[in-house]
């Protein structure tokens, strides 16, 4: 007994480092989408006087866009907005009531890896990198390679508007293909022959080609679930001949069974009278019961029959109902991703106006005489909790938060900023400028993404 309250008491020390692996961010960060928190679960079994790990349930979960991780047994919890200690809590509850366990595991909550933070502009390595606890402005340009260097020649602009365009352009393919598949599936759920062509790519390259595809998909499944249903059918019918067969079968049996009963009465008359031996009366009341048993073994294979026509029309029926959830369950996840797309066709945006669109930036590294007089500039494109954005003015020192879009910009003296910075319409990440800003960017001759 002193042996297993020690090793109790050191496995509880373990859990309670883990589950606070940083006082700090235990008590004031709060989870958000794209979180990854990393689990473990721990229950002591009195029946062995042991504690046994829950290896099934442990490994690296991510929050979603709503807000919910998916843990089995516990199913669907609500993660945005709890540190990891309310959520260890949260899912300790849900194992013992779900699983109906006597008390509460022992649950270890660590965050593997945080949402990104995105960092364009004079920095060396622009792009999208996980949030750590603390950050700040310098830290991200930190992470980021660090400020820009001065070199000779523009070929890191290039690259970063190589860069930029490539991701645009990957981005726009993605939503595009989303967008198509979203239409197929929405007409399957509908239970429709065909699809149209979303009016948003009407006219885009490849576009019929994509559609054929897409249809092509449509096809097979459909034939693969006509050839179910059609086998299911082919059952069922098989299973109604054999009940109509069956039935005439006990009509006829319960003919013979009458005549048997009418003889034996016959006989049974006659031995009354002693006019027929014991013989033929044992021989007529064997008869009968064979005849009696036959019958009950042919309605006992009615029943069955009757049993496996119905499993039959409600497998037939299934059939139709999963592929409705799975094309369901599809939809849901291609509208995430076709969310997910918009947001990165925004951020390649700005990542190409910021590798190639400013004037001031595109001068470092050939005017070395005015780096002296040059000044970083820092903003922060946050989005709101109604899901607007809006740009805060900031310095090194800023503390950034989960999703925050750091830009890192280059200023000098306001008039000579004013005669430099070409007028190009800066895109609006809740979109409302994008069509103009992208209009803007594409008649530029000095390179740079195009549609």
């Amino acid at each position: 007994m002193p042996d297993r309250l020690v090793f109790a008491g050191l496995l509880l020390l373990v859990f309670a480092c883990m589950t606070n692996w940083s006082a700090a961010s235990a008590d004031t960060y709060t989870l958000v989408a794209e979180d990854k928190i990393k689990l473990r679960v721990v229950e002591w079994r009195s029946s062995d006087t042991r504690y046994a790990s829950w290896e099934a349930l442990e490994g690296i979960y991510t929050v979603d866009d709503m807000g919910n991780l998916s843990i089995p047994i516990v199913g669907q919890i609500k993660a945005n907005g709890k540190t990891t200690e309310q959520l260890a809590d949260a899912i300790a509850s849900g194992l013992a009531e779900k699983a109906e366990l006597p008390g509460k595991p022992f649950i270890a909550v660590e965050i593997a890896e945080h949402a990104p933070v995105f960092v364009t502009g004079t920095v060396q390595t622009p792009g999208r990198y996980p949030f750590v606890t603390n950050m700040t402005v310098m830290k991200a340009v930190s992470i980021a390679g660090g400020f820009l260097r001065a070199r000779e020649g523009n070929a890191v602009f290039e690259r970063d508007r190589i860069q930029a365009a490539g991701a645009y352009r990957t981005a726009i393919l993605s939503r595009r293909d989303l967008l198509m598949r979203q239409a197929r599936l929405r007409a399957e759920i509908a239970g429709e022959p065909s699809f149209a062509i979303p009016g948003e790519l009407v006219g885009t390259p490849d576009v019929e080609k994509l559609k054929t595809e897409e249809s092509n998909l449509m096809r097979l499944r459909r034939v693969e679930s006509d050839s179910q249903i059609a086998a299911a059918n082919d059952l069922s019918r098989l299973y109604s001949q054999e009940i109509q067969s069956l039935e005439a079968k006990i009509i006829s049996q319960k003919r013979q069974i009458a005549l048997a009963q009418e003889e034996l009465d016959a006989v049974n008359g006659l031995a009354s009278k002693g006019l027929s031996n014991n013989a033929r009366q044992f021989s007529l009341d064997r008869a009968l019961a064979d005849a009696q048993g036959s019958m009950l073994d042919l309605e006992i294979a009615l029943t069955k029959a009757r049993q496996a026509l119905s499993d039959s029309e409600r497998e037939k029926t299934g059939i139709i109902n999963k592929q409705n959830a799975e094309n369901q369950q599809l939809l849901n996840t291609v509208d995430l991703d076709i969310s997910k797309a918009a947001i990165d066709i925004q951020v390649a945006q700005l990542l190409g106006e910021q590798a190639g669109y400013s004037a001031q930036v595109a001068r470092i590294g050939t005017e070395t005489t005015s780096l002296g007089s040059t000044q970083k500039t820092f903003r922060i494109v946050r989005r709101s909790d109604d899901g607007t954005y809006h740009t805060i003015e900031a310095d090194e020192t800023t503390a950034l938060l989960p999703h925050d879009l750091v830009e890192i910009g280059v200023d000098t003296d306001p008039q000579a900023s004013f005669l430099l910075q070409p007028q190009v319409g800066r895109p609006d990440v809740t979109g409302s400028a994008q069509s103009a800003s992208r209009q803007d960017i594409s008649s530029r001759s000095d390179g740079g993404i195009r549609d």
